[in-house]
Formats: structure tokens, sequence, C-alpha cells
């Protein structure tokens, strides 16, 4: 089943590290060709490097803000430039800034939701926009998060950012029934992730999720026949549930 995705294009966002990078890697093992976007431009560049070299396939490397419309415009024209279209979205990146409600400013609200929320958003709209939806095929993936539907102590804004980019993906799948394009979000439990390293939970003994498991998660949305739509598949730790 994985020869479907033999010779497909993916354009992945946040793919510089974490659970971006391991998604790019299980695609890039199965043939598919890597467009990987990340602010982190320059580790970005030497990991889709290293991928390309690893596994014989093509790779390309955009550092871009998706929070803003342009940059986003300008990376979805770069990579059909290059490639000529694009078969696959994975909605990865994303951030998580910590504080009690009562804590936040407007500063850091606006930026959590631009990031998680605006740049699925902008990403989604410009890759149908740009030849997706006269393909008349793809994949469009949404990386969610546990904390969407349980929320988070001091995390309001990515609890609510999460939230909304559910509720994004639902209508984005409603919109696009009758095409050839399918949506699918995956809602992850707490992952050890770089972003997990960095956190304020990072000392606690508990069972973190394999990002590597979430990356197989959106390994086998991908590759279900054409008529066949799984809208949200959620996995977890055992110990999480």
């Amino acid at each position: 089943m994985y020869s479907r995705l033999h010779n497909k294009i993916a354009l992945i966002t946040g793919a510089a590290r974490g659970l971006g990078l391991i998604i790019a890697e299980k695609l890039a093992a199965k043939g598919v060709t890597i467009c990987g976007t990340d602010l982190r431009s320059d580790l970005l560049q030497q990991e889709m490097q290293r991928i390309g070299e690893q596994f014989g396939v093509d790779t390309m490397a955009t550092g871009t803000d998706i929070s803003e419309e342009i940059q986003v415009i300008a990376l979805v024209k770069k990579v059909m430039e290059s490639q000529g279209k694009i078969d696959i979205l994975i909605n990865n990146a994303g951030i998580r800034k910590v504080g009690l409600i009562s804590e936040y400013d407007e500063k850091m609200w606006d930026e959590i939701h631009d990031s998680n929320l605006k740049g699925q958003f902008l990403c989604t709209r410009e890759v149908l926009r740009q030849g997706m939806l006269q393909h008349n095929e793809g994949n469009i993936i949404f990386i969610s998060s546990d904390a969407a539907k349980h929320g988070s102590r001091a995390s309001s804004a990515y609890a609510a950012s999460k939230w909304a980019g559910l509720g994004f993906a639902a209508s984005v799948a409603k919109d696009l029934k009758e095409s050839g394009i399918r949506t699918s979000t995956v809602v992850p439990g707490r992952m050890w992730t770089p972003m997990a390293e960095e956190s304020e939970v990072a000392h606690l003994d508990i069972d973190w999720l394999d990002p590597r498991c979430v990356a197989d998660a959106v390994l086998f949305c991908l590759i279900q026949k054409n008529d066949t739509v799984i809208p949200e598949l959620q996995i977890f730790h055992r110990s999480q549930l």
C-alpha cells in the first residue's frame, strides 16, 4: 500500500525538527519528495540535505513564517514552480507558550494563534488555490493535540488554537467532500519532542508518546484508498488514556 506514496510531493511545515522532521523521514523512506519549511532556516537546510542523501529523494528547504500571508503565497509558488504539484500538505508547525490566563497579554495570545491556526489556514488555502483543487487529488493532514479536547494548565491559548484547528479541519473536509482531496486530523497525546523537552513539564516522570508512532499514524491516513477517509485519528501512550 505504501506504493501509493512513491513519487508524491509533500509540503511539510515545521520540518526542521521534532515530529515534522520524523514525518519527513518516514515519507522520504517511501519515495516521497520532501519540501520542508520552518523558521529555523539553517537547521532546515541541513536536515533536508541529509534526508535527500539518506533516502535518495529530492528535497527542498524554504525558510518561512507561516503566519505571514505573503511568505506562504511565495512558499507554495516556489514549490509549484519547482515540482509542478503538491500531493500532500502536512500542517504540523506550531508553538506553545505557557502562562496562566491572568498572565497572558495580547501579543502572546496572537502569536500562538497566528502560528497554530492562521498558519494552517494560509497553507491550506494556498495549496488548494495554487494547484491541488485543479488537480482534484491530494491529502491534507492537520496535526492537533489532546490539549484541544481536554485543555491544559497554563496553556489556554495553545489549547484554544488547537480546538479551533479541529473545527477548521472538519469544515475544510466538508468543503472538499465532493472533490478527490482527503483531509485527516491526527490528535496525539503528550509526545517527547524538542517542544516537550523545552517545556515546563519536561522533568515530570510520565510516559511520553513516541513521535515515531504519530508519524506512522500520518502515513496510515495517507495510504488509504481514494474513497476512504479518516476524519480524525487519536493516538496516545497507554498510560495517558
